[in-house]
């Protein structure tokens, strides 16, 4: 059972939200979590859906508990290839906590 999956962004205070973008069709959450757990304690992990067809729409949110290990997972992460694609790490550009950086 896994434990991402809400539908719609959830609150995003006291949190530090990545953008991954360039992801495959088929990257899921639980793809995801192993590679960006390595670098902190990830809160969750959101993945836009197109609401007609279902489909993954091809970027994800992954979300830290500390800017420090969100800041550590772009360095380390940013240019990483994943299932074939070489991936985009950022900071998200919305919320709360997104223009401290």
């Amino acid at each position: 059972m896994s434990h991402f999956g809400r539908s719609g962004p959830p609150d995003i205070s006291d949190t530090y939200s990545l953008l991954v973008l360039n992801i495959t069709f088929r990257t899921t959450a639980d793809d995801l979590f192993p590679l960006f757990d390595k670098y902190g304690k990830v809160v969750d992990i959101f993945i836009p859906r197109d609401r007609r067809t279902g489909e993954s729409r091809g970027f994800a949110f992954v979300r830290y508990k500390y800017a420090d290990e969100a800041q550590k997972a772009v360095d380390r992460l940013d240019g990483r290839v994943v299932d074939g694609r070489e991936i985009t790490v950022q900071f998200a550009k919305y919320g709360p906590n997104a223009e401290k950086m």
